[in-house]
């Protein structure tokens, strides 16, 4: 059995100085909340994918959710890769869009209040507007996933 303690894992970042474009720190995005596309995509971080559970859909089976975002980031490669590019890279309004479709889902589910204080409310934030779980439904995820990828040009920069 392995007991961490010393962080809390909504609240202090998961992520180890990952810069963008224009030397932004990825921690220092999220400063105010996080900003992805289905949690797997996160402007002016060309080719940076994303995989777990923060802003995508809630899965009690575990391995579900990765396969299904691997499945999605895999597409993205063979997209770039089959059109002789280098780099894709989610829109600021994509990444906007999504951000309002986490707010507008936020209240969907009284989890985030009877867990507390725990890992899916921040340990005692049971409120933040655009973190945590999707709380759309998996069906509506996998939906938004298909569309994006049938426009995907219009979701996606390129290089």
């Amino acid at each position: 059995m392995i007991h961490a303690t010393g962080f809390e894992v909504q609240v202090t970042g998961i992520y180890n100085d990952i810069r963008g474009e224009n030397g932004l720190e990825l921690n220092e995005k999220y400063a105010e909340g996080m900003r992805t596309v289905f949690g797997i995509h996160s402007a002016g971080y060309p080719n940076l994918f994303i995989m777990g559970g923060y802003q995508a859909s809630f899965q009690f089976n575990l391995t579900f959710m990765p396969r299904t975002q691997g499945d999605h980031i895999a597409e993205c490669i063979k997209y770039v890769r089959d059109r002789c590019l280098t780099t894709i890279d989610a829109k600021p309004e994509t990444e906007q869009w999504w951000v309002d479709e986490m707010i507008r889902h936020r209240g969907k589910t009284n989890r985030n209040r009877e867990c507390t204080p725990g890992y899916y409310n921040f340990e005692g934030e049971s409120n933040r507007r655009q973190g945590g779980n999707y709380n759309g439904g998996f069906y509506q995820y996998f939906t938004h996933l298909t569309e994006v990828k049938q426009e995907i040009e219009k979701h996606f920069n390129f290089g």
